[in-house]
Parts: structure tokens; C-alpha cells; sequence
């Protein structure tokens, strides 16, 4: 199956800059897939963006980033009272 990509980007430029923001954000996904069975997607943290990739289809992929986006960034609002993600 072909490699798939997603991107997540952040709601600041630095948003992501912080290690234990990164830490979180790594371990979510890692947990995110385990729970849903399928394989661990490799995840690139850049400081403003978070790239998933992973021979998954494409919608599984989404649904992986989703719910990657859904928990990290109520966990980032309720520590820091700031959004993680554009769009929140």
C-alpha cells in the first residue's frame, strides 16, 4: 500500500516548539493508533505542524489525525487556556 500523509498545523508558529508539548502530542498518536488496531503512523513534529504518514488508507489516516487534534488540543486548552490547532 502506498505511503499517505497528513498534516496538522498549528495554531502559533512556535505552538509546538515546547518538548513536553511534542511528547504528548508523539505518545497521542502512537496511543491513538495502537487502541484502533492499525499501524503506527510515523510522525514528524515540526515547530508550527505535525506531518503523519502511514501505508493506511487515506481515510484512516484522517480519522488517526482527528481524533489526534481532538484530544491534544483539549488537553493543550485546559493547561495552557490556548489553542493547539488553526481552526479551534
Amino acid at each position: 500500500m502506498e505511503v499517505q500523509r497528513v498534516t496538522l498545523h498549528a495554531a502559533y508558529a512556535a505552538s509546538l516548539r515546547d518538548p513536553s508539548v511534542r511528547d504528548i502530542v508523539r505518545a497521542c498518536a502512537e496511543e491513538t493508533a495502537e487502541h484502533q488496531g492499525v499501524a503506527t503512523p510515523s510522525v514528524e513534529i515540526h515547530d508550527d505542524r505535525v506531518e503523519l504518514s502511514a501505508p493506511l488508507p487515506q481515510t484512516v489516516l484522517v480519522v488517526l489525525a482527528a481524533e489526534l487534534r481532538r484530544a491534544t488540543g483539549r488537553w493543550h486548552r485546559a493547561k495552557f487556556g490556548a489553542p493547539l490547532w488553526q481552526g479551534e
